[in-house]
Order: C-alpha cells, then structure tokens, then sequence
C-alpha cells in the first residue's frame, strides 16, 4: 500500500511540473504576441477618454484613413482598433458644457503612447501620432 501511496503522489507531482511549464509557456507566448489577431504590419490602437466632465463629443480617425463625425460619449470611453503601421490617427475631444476636465489617451498595442489635458473652460483636446 505504501507504494501505492508513493507512486500516486509522485505522478500527482508530475502532473503539477507539467501544468506549470505548459502555463509558463502559455504566458511567455502571450507576451511575445503569438496569440494575436491582428494581421501582419498592423497595431492596435486605443482610444480613451477620460476626466471630470460626465459627456464629450469626440472625433476619430478609423482604419480607412476617413474621420468619423461628432459622436457624443459619456465620460469615461473607450475604443479599440487595428491600424496599418505609417497611418496617422487623431482622437479629438470637445467638452459641450466646458465644466470639468479632459484628457485624451492613445495606447499603442496595450501601453500608453500619446496624452493631452485639457482643463475648463477649453473645450478642445486632441491627441495624434503616426504608427510606428
């Protein structure tokens, strides 16, 4: 019986070391991309905005190139999109009440890139870049 014990820990034990190496590896490909769905030569890019103000309208440059029009948003918001690498895009943001603050961000695949504040009465921030 004793052996019966031992050799049930021990493949027990195995097991544990095997799910550990396939979860290290699993995080490993996660964090070099592997996982990803976007297509070659593309970024993801994140548009947020943030801030005092309950309400923006804001404008953004889409994945064709074309600008959307005036969409209102509740504060705080945020969209994500892939982008071809050289495009430029634009996130601009107006304050309808000029009461209370606004900042927009750009996060490029997952980190902050690109940030503007703006404090009242400004009713305009805006933040852009060209892809890398």
């Amino acid at each position: 019986m004793s052996l019966t014990v031992k050799s049930r820990t021990g493949l027990a034990a195995q097991f544990l070391i095997i799910a550990l190496v396939l979860g290290i590896a699993a995080l490993i490909y996660y964090l070099l991309g592997v996982f990803n769905s976007r297509p070659e030569g593309y970024r993801s890019i994140t548009y947020r905005v943030e801030g005092s103000a309950s309400t923006a309208v804001v404008t953004y440059t889409q994945p064709d190139g074309s600008k959307t029009g005036l969409i209102e948003i509740s504060v705080p918001w945020h969209k994500t999109m892939n982008f071809p690498k050289g495009m430029i895009v634009v996130l601009t943001v107006g304050n309808p009440t000029q009461t209370g603050d606004l900042k927009c961000k750009l996060y490029l695949d997952g980190k902050e890139w690109k940030e503007q504040f703006a404090k009242s009465p400004k009713d305009k921030v805006s933040c852009g870049g060209i892809i890398p």
